[in-house]
């Protein structure tokens, strides 16, 4: 709970609600955070991306 990019995470959220910093890089910030506490979970490949990777493997 107490870990550098938590506390960096809320600060910067914050800071955009203040309106001194932009949504994206307060995000970024969230984003890190979760991700250093293994919060985020990786999605599956989409349905389009998945045929996309198939028609690459057959022009290799």
């Amino acid at each position: 709970m107490d870990k550098p990019s938590r506390l960096e995470a809320i600060r910067m959220i914050e800071e955009c609600l203040a309106g001194y910093c932009s949504q994206q890089a307060a995000f970024a910030a969230f984003e890190a955070a979760a991700t250093e506490q293994g919060l985020l979970k990786q999605k599956p490949p989409s349905v389009g991306l998945k045929k996309f990777d198939g028609v690459a493997e057959d022009l290799m």
